[in-house]
């Protein structure tokens, strides 16, 4: 049994260590984000999946609002979104590549970073967004909403789900060394 065991840790942690990882910072789902009447333009429709943008946008069209737990405390991903933060999308219909833009305000509804990127016709549901700019340090990243926009238009289906950023290096590097702990003590077992 404990055999079994091991190989099932082992293979879990194989596959963990092989894949992309990610660390969803945030929902655009009805529980996590209220849209602001004021901030947007887009059309779109909410549920616990996140926005869903249909069937069309134009260029500038805009979703904004609050996060309902606000402020999230983002001080500790300093490091990680000081180039760039990653949009979940999800897409469903349509796929153009279209320009969109995230910007990022603190829990006094002040404007922080913004983040520009492509979405693509790619299998990849995480899309990269650049920093547009220059980074304001994270003593100003007590996020308390996010707006969205669209810089190009056409017919799109898309669900944007959540607000990611990807782990520290030393993470890789601690989920290494466990695989390599774990196989000198399978070997070691095996030996005794």
């Amino acid at each position: 049994m404990k055999t079994l065991t091991t190989a099932a840790f082992a293979l879990a942690l194989t596959v963990c260590f092989g894949q992309a990882f990610y660390i969803d910072l945030v929902s655009f789902g009805s529980a996590d984000y209220s849209v602001a009447a004021e901030a947007t333009t887009a059309p779109y429709t909410q549920n616990v999946l996140g926005l869903t943008f249909s069937p069309a946008v134009a260029a500038a069209d805009t979703i904004g609002g609050t996060f309902n737990s606000a402020p999230l405390n983002w001080s500790s991903y300093d490091s990680r979104l000081s180039s760039n933060i990653l949009l979940k999308i999800a897409f469903t219909g349509a796929n153009p590549n279209l320009p969109i833009t995230l910007s990022i305000f603190d829990s006094t509804l002040t404007f922080v970073n913004t983040y520009s990127g492509t979405t693509t016709t790619s299998d990849e549901d995480y899309y990269t967004l650049s920093l547009v700019g220059s980074y304001l340090p994270a003593v100003s990243l007590s996020a308390g909403g996010a707006q969205l926009t669209w810089d190009g238009g056409g017919n799109l289906n898309a669900s944007v789900q959540s607000i990611a950023t990807v782990p520290e290096p030393s993470t890789y590097a601690l989920l290494g060394l466990a695989g390599l702990a774990l196989a000198g003590y399978t070997v070691r077992r095996r030996r005794a």
